[in-house]
């Protein structure tokens, strides 16, 4: 039976950011096709506006029935429609809510001249794209439904923009969420729901298990970014702790620690005295992703808290085991044949789990570690589970 779905996420690449919200591309692009399932894509892409040039637009948006699109904004495969949000800090939230349910409304009923009208709506989160699935599917009856991938915490919003999201997950014929952390934080807020578990696509067959030798030395790496809730400083604490129990380890960090034009992660190494152990990169593309791990023996995870958790689950795929803090996301993929598992905010306990590993590393089987993250969030079970997700019936 052919199904139309049109996916409404809350981040995706743009042909200047190729990384922001990958994984829902990556997703879809899995799933077009398969199960008589079909996809188009329509992104809002929030900018900042000049406060005249705000109120001209939210002034169209009342005059005009449909609102211009363009797949020169956002990355194609599946077909993708994108178009800008104003924003401007002066505005009122009522307002700027207002102007972006009109804009999605708008933005749909430009997609569907071209008589391709969807069966389903997918918000890929409650936040904000609920809002905007629940809008669109009030005006059109299409239903909608919403799995969850961002942090599920309200102190950043207005109290309308928080009602308007736990209302949609209340009406929403089904939701989900990626994983059962995920859904205790929905459900202390919005008990009038459901939600399924639907781990993130690891998929399997871009990470290759290859036979690594293990030296002296301990290479762990880490995959994180400038922000608090990473545990960055839990985290170079810890190696600072280790450096105390061994000397025969390096790390590696990937991601970007500019604050303010200040390299964090540079600083706080250079503080703690274990820049020389440190190798820094920026970034790091998809593709490179499966060799890259190869360089490695240990994966370690200092977040505070983690909905999922993708980049442990590739190392997984890759065969390292994985020392995590009790994040949420990542822990249910911790068993004493993948890893273990620590206190958040703890350096002393996660450096002592790192040395631990380093001792017994040679227990840990790569082909165990990366068969438990196939069955979890591999291939077979992601499409199982997604097309469960979209039968309404």
């Amino acid at each position: 039976m052919k199904r139309k779905v049109l996916i409404l996420p809350s981040w995706y690449p743009t042909l200047k950011k190729k990384n922001l919200g990958n994984y829902f591309q990556e997703q879809a692009k899995f799933l077009q096709g398969k199960e008589g399932l079909e996809f188009k894509v329509l992104y809002g892409d929030k900018k900042s506006y000049p406060l005249i040039r705000w109120f001209w637009v939210f002034f169209q948006l009342w005059l005009k029935q449909t609102w211009t699109l363009s797949m020169d904004k956002v990355q194609q495969d599946p077909p993708a429609y994108g178009f800008d949000i104003p924003a401007n800090r002066r505005i009122p939230d009522n307002l700027q809510i207002q102007l972006e349910q009109r804009m999605y409304l708008k933005a749909y009923r430009e997609l569907i001249l071209s008589d391709w009208i969807p069966d389903l709506i997918h918000a890929q989160s409650g936040m904000d794209t609920g809002i905007y699935a629940h809008h669109i599917s009030n005006k059109t009856k299409v239903p909608f439904v919403i799995n969850e991938h961002q942090v599920f915490v309200f102190h950043n919003y207005s109290r309308l923009r928080s009602k308007l999201i736990l209302e949609a997950f209340q009406v929403a014929k089904k939701t989900g969420a990626v994983s059962y952390d995920e859904r205790r934080q929905v459900l202390m807020n919005q008990p009038n729901c459901n939600p399924i578990i639907i781990p993130n696509l690891v998929d399997e067959s871009k990470l290759e298990l290859k036979k690594r030798s293990q030296g002296k030395n301990l290479r762990l790496v880490t995959f994180m970014y400038a922000n608090q809730i990473k545990g960055y400083d839990t985290f170079f604490q810890a190696i600072y702790e280790l450096q105390k129990l061994t000397d025969d380890f390096n790390f590696t960090v990937v991601g970007n620690g500019i604050v303010k034009g200040r390299n964090i992660f540079q600083e706080r190494c250079q503080d703690l005295g274990i820049l020389e152990k440190a190798n820094l990169v920026p970034r790091l593309e998809r593709a490179e992703i499966s060799d890259f791990f190869q360089d490695f023996d240990l994966y370690v995870c200092s977040s505070d808290f983690e909905t999922f958790g993708i980049a442990p689950r590739e190392a997984m795929m890759c065969g390292l085991p994985v020392v995590t803090t009790a994040n949420g996301g990542v822990e249910g993929s911790i068993t004493p044949d993948t890893g273990l598992t620590v206190p958040v905010k703890n350096p002393v306990a996660l450096a002592e789990a790192i040395l631990r590993i380093k001792e017994n590393r040679h227990t840990y089987a790569p082909s165990k570690i990366r068969e438990l993250a196939i069955q979890q969030c591999g291939r077979d079970v992601f499409l199982k589970r997604m097309i469960d997700f979209y039968q309404l019936d």
